[in-house]
């Protein structure tokens, strides 16, 4: 892997505000900011490292020569040039890295060193280009980044999501597409990002952003790999912040965060993996070390290993990885045993409900002993139209809810899933009203919203049967008292649960999902989400 560093800027603004070492010098935990990059990158493999510095500050270069002779076995390439733009240095950059995959990065670009790890594996794997990106938003001018809800690939066991595009405003942004902020970390194939490169200089292009834009336009293949947090250096008070976010010493309290596996997380793979990036950023920021990893991961690691976190902070769904984190007896935000209740029985999860006092809808569940039919069965009949519910353990799939209206359809749609061998196949009756979805940690944050209205939908298909969105009134107070009665039946802390507000204003319950992706409260949704875990350690004795 080849890396380039763009050390080639003013400073202006920390100079501004007393600080008058050239930036790529000035010392963050103890290093130089350049320094801290090489050594990041040389960690990680570096087969060559290209930096360009601005011929005003010499003292750099001199820096960066020192470094080049006390690393005698790093081929390093160094440009002393004043360039007018952050693009027309890596143009320049260009002519001396190595053909093939490059990393580039500008000099006050921080992170953590194994989050940047785990990049360059899924770069190692990835066609085409692999962009850092960020939910957490601390830059003055933040490029936007627009990504794919249903485009993306599985690079080192994370989902990367296509980049549609770049923009300078949130606003110009649209609905169907992931909101991220660029990280400022470009994982380039040199064949295909040199000659879009020249084509932007060739008509007057500057800023790098404007490169980015020309390689969407080019159809050049950017996926984007989603970091908890990526910050930049600005101000002085940026080196206080970052300084306290990357010391790690100061970090007591050690958790693992752990992603749901993408079968899991069909069409929210990306906004799954989101907000638990944001909710581990902000435990970093209370002074947590938090450490992230897939189930994949989870499940290889050593009981010892993970006994030596204080908490784990899970989404995950799989059987085998519950089974483990409950065989350990580990504290866990959410409880496995919640978990395996709400995500592996849609019956028993009914049945629970029921036995709370929630309504939900009239349901029958189907039972291999029983030769009960809808075309046979007057009583069963009453249940359509309705929706046929399945659970699987291998993954959720689109068809997991289905649509049927006649006693043919109900029993042929059931019989499929038989002989697909699916143990959890429950059937309830529609519901006509209002769809509303709810996002729930508990104890204090309850919010819901009408999907209609901010163009969410998880498959596309079942709003369709609803009736067309009335704003019927209901008791905010009803809703807070349903998801409490859900939060004490399955012992959960953070879930999700979709309820339908019938014509006179009652509230059923038709689905309960736990940790959900929280994506039109994503901000909202972490804060609340890293106040509950931080209170939790705060109770571990």
């Amino acid at each position: 892997m080849h890396y380039a560093i763009i050390a080639a800027g003013e400073g202006s603004r920390l100079r501004d505000e007393g600080i008058l070492l050239p930036k790529p010098l000035v010392p963050l935990a103890g290093k130089a900011m350049v320094d801290r990059l090489m050594d990041v990158m040389l960690h990680c493999g570096a087969e060559s490292i290209s930096v360009i510095c601005n011929s005003q500050m010499p003292e750099v270069h001199q820096h960066l020569l020192a470094y080049r002779d006390s690393h005698p076995d790093l081929a390093m390439n160094l440009i002393v040039e004043t360039t007018p733009s952050s693009m027309h240095s890596l143009a320049r950059l260009s002519a001396v890295i190595p053909e093939g995959k490059v990393c580039v990065t500008t000099v006050d670009t921080i992170f953590h060193e194994r989050e940047f790890a785990a990049y360059i594996q899924a770069f190692e794997q990835c066609q085409g280009g692999l962009f850092a990106v960020t939910p957490f938003v601390d830059d003055e001018r933040p490029l936007w980044v627009a990504c794919s809800k249903e485009a993306g690939t599985t690079f080192g066991g994370r989902v990367c999501p296509l980049i549609h595009g770049f923009f300078d405003d949130e606003a110009q942004m649209a609905d169907d597409v992931w909101h991220f902020v660029s990280g400022g970390i470009y994982g380039l194939e040199t064949s295909t990002a040199w000659p879009v490169l020249h084509q932007c200089l060739a008509e007057g292009q500057s800023r790098m952003r404007n490169f980015q834009r020309a390689l969407v336009r080019a159809n050049v293949p950017l996926s984007a790999y989603v970091f908890g947090k990526v910050m930049d250096i600005d101000h002085a008070s940026d080196l206080r912040k970052a300084e306290a976010w990357l010391d790690e010493s100061l970090k007591t309290r050690s958790i693992l965060a752990v992603h749901r596996a993408p079968e899991f997380s069909p069409n929210l793979a990306v906004s799954d993996a989101a907000i638990l990036q944001l909710v581990a950023a902000k435990l970093e920021e209370e002074g947590c070390r938090v450490d992230e990893v897939d189930e994949d991961t989870f499940d290889r690691m050593s009981d010892d290993e993970l006994r030596s976190y204080e908490l784990v902070v899970h989404m995950m769904r799989r059987m085998s990885s519950l089974l483990k984190l409950q065989r350990l007896g580990l504290a866990a935000v959410n409880a496995p045993q919640a978990v395996l209740t709400v995500a592996k029985s849609r019956e028993m999860t009914l049945e629970l409900l029921q036995q709370a006092g929630i309504a939900v809808p009239q349901w029958w569940a189907y039972e291999a002993s029983e030769d009960q039919m809808f075309q046979c069965e007057p009583e069963l009949q009453q249940l359509l139209p309705g929706w046929v519910k399945v659970m699987r353990e291998g993954g959720t799939r689109h068809d997991d809810v289905t649509w049927v209206e006649t006693p043919l359809e109900a029993d042929t749609r059931v019989m499929e899933l038989v002989a697909q061998r699916v143990p959890d196949i429950v059937v309830t009756r529609h519901i006509e009203g209002d769809l509303l979805k709810v996002y729930a940690v508990m104890p204090d944050f309850v919010y819901a919203f009408y999907p209609q209205e901010m163009n969410y939908t998880k498959f596309g298909t079942a709003e369709q049967h609803n009736t067309a969105l009335a704003h019927i009134k209901y008791r905010e107070e009803d809703l807070r008292a349903i998801a409490w009665g859900i939060a004490r039946t399955f012992g959960i802390e953070i879930f999700g649960f979709d309820v339908i507000v019938e014509p006179d204003g009652h509230i059923v319950v038709i689905d309960v999902n736990d940790w959900p992706s929280f994506s039109a409260y994503r901000q909202k949704g972490a804060s609340a989400i890293a106040a509950l875990i931080i209170d939790s350690l705060d109770k571990i004795e």
